[in-house]
């Protein structure tokens, strides 16, 4: 890396990080609320809102990282043409490719890691959540109170005389016996509840099981029986995002998902050009609104892969890849290298 390349970088770098953490901040903020709502729902404490917001972060990244690199490399330019910076490494036979180089690598690989991150790291995530907050829904309803009738564990029906937290005592189970089948009957002196992973477990101690036939009532005593309950939820691994996004071939909105992601994580590299054409400028003979220009292009984008997402997710994303592209080569060209 030469010592151009290190200048523009070192000017860049903090202006990302600062824009960054700023709207990724915002965007948390947003995020907060509207995982805060589920209090409304379903108990859970501080560090369960802490471990639904994580299993955010990637969204989050999705949101902030593509605006942020855009605005950053224009403001990036526009500081270095203010101080007259850009115009002296042209005075010095630079070429507006040596500029472009180093900043195409980071799009390149930021695109790399957008891809990575929205097609792998996005839908684990939200299944994870979804599964967090249906594994609270489920404790909520096995919440079981002292000596309230229809509470069940399972398809067990259950009455507690009396409980501490997740400590029962003198606890009665019963399960209606299917067609065919006997019913069923536990006591318990006492029982604790928990929970590992998705599994939810119920201790009984010291009790007896009954199960009544025709002509005979079967009892057995025991110390200890545990009861397993395992929710139906559904699992999604890294081996089964391939099959996950498949589905977009039968799917039309996971087709639409697909392609709007795609597009997203590729605009740090199609619109780099775009972000340099509006930075760099000669200040004594222009004034370029960059706010404007880049608010603009971002607006435009994103109003593009919308409709086309919703519309021809397949042909329609990859002629928004092939125009965007285009145009920011053209625009840079005309703008910068015939100028400079």
């Amino acid at each position: 890396m030469d010592r151009v390349t290190r200048y523009i970088l070192g000017n860049f770098a903090p202006l990302f990080l600062s824009l960054f953490f700023t709207l990724f901040f915002l965007v948390s903020v947003i995020f907060f609320i509207t995982i805060a709502r589920l209090t409304a729902l379903i108990s859970v404490s501080f560090w369960d809102l802490g471990e639904i917001f994580l299993y955010s972060v990637p969204e989050m990244f999705g949101y902030t990282m593509p605006v942020t690199f855009f605005i950053a490399v224009a403001m990036t330019m526009f500081q270095m043409s203010r101080e007259n910076e850009v115009i002296v490494l042209f005075a010095l036979s630079l070429n507006p490719k040596k500029i472009a180089k180093p900043f195409s690598v980071i799009a390149a690989l930021l695109s790399l890691f957008l891809l990575f991150n929205a097609l792998v790291l996005v839908p684990l995530s939200r299944q994870m959540s979804k599964n967090f907050i249906e594994m609270k829904k489920m404790e909520a309803k096995l919440n079981l109170k002292e000596s309230e009738f229809g509470q069940k564990f399972s398809d067990w029906h259950v009455f507690v005389r009396s409980s501490d937290r997740r400590n029962f005592h003198d606890i009665v189970l019963y399960q209606k016996g299917k067609e065919g089948e006997s019913d069923k009957l536990i006591l318990a002196k006492s029982a604790n509840l928990d929970r590992n992973a998705s599994l939810m477990t119920l201790t009984l101690k010291e009790g007896n099981v009954y199960i009544p036939g025709s002509d005979k009532l079967t009892q057995a005593s025991y110390a200890r029986l545990i009861m397993n309950y395992n929710p139906k939820l559904h699992e999604l691994h890294s081996s089964d995002i391939y099959d996950y996004w498949m589905e977009a071939k039968s799917d039309p909105k996971r087709a639409q998902q697909l392609s709007f992601t795609v597009l997203v994580s590729l605009f740090p590299l199609l619109g780099f050009l775009f972000a340099l054409s509006f930075g760099i400028a000669h200040m004594r003979y222009q004034k370029p609104n960059i706010y404007l220009n880049s608010m603009i292009v971002i607006l435009l984008f994103y109003i593009a892969i919308y409709q086309v997402s919703h519309k021809a997710p397949l042909y329609g994303s990859m002629g928004v890849v092939i125009l965007f592209g285009t145009l920011s080569w053209i625009w840079f060209k005309k703008r910068v290298m015939e100028r400079f």
